[in-house]
């Protein structure tokens, strides 16, 4: 084997910008405008999710508009965790992030009470019958369900 090095790679070390919105964050694939580096974006799909006839059409349009909220603010979240690691005391980045981490926990707990839980944190947090195990209230990712 060689031992040659063919290249040598220098990142430079990234800088506070002002973050998207979450929705947009999950649109683009990161939180930070700065980093949104033209590539390929894949086209917009069509939703092939199949709806619950036990739950009315405004019950379920509810779900979905909430499951959207959350899946963009927990993308948010898991992006601004990535900057955090590498800058851990950034005050703009510790103050986002306890906001969208205090969201994500409210709409976690807010989603339990009015359909069922989605986390082991919302089992707890939601208000439901907890004398029994939650997790069979919902339908499973794989049924396709509307996330």
């Amino acid at each position: 084997m060689n031992s040659q090095h063919l290249a040598m790679a220098s990142v430079p070390k990234q800088e506070w910008c002002e973050p998207y919105d979450p929705l947009t964050a999950l649109m683009e694939g990161t939180i930070f405008p700065c980093l949104n580096l033209t590539f390929q974006k894949a086209p917009i799909g069509k939703s092939n999710c199949k709806t619950s006839s036990s739950m009315s059409d405004m019950a379920q349009k509810n779900r979905e508009e909430m499951m959207s909220t959350l899946g963009s603010i927990s993308f948010a979240l898991n992006d601004l965790t990535l900057y955090l690691d590498t800058h851990p005391d950034c005050p703009k980045g510790l103050a986002l992030y306890y906001e969208l981490l205090e969201k994500r926990l409210n709409l976690l707990s807010e989603f339990a009470g009015k359909f069922y839980p989605l986390t082991q944190i919302s089992m707890i947090t939601g208000e439901y019958d907890k004398n029994q195990y939650g997790w069979s209230e919902g339908p499973m990712p794989w049924e396709g369900a509307c996330i």
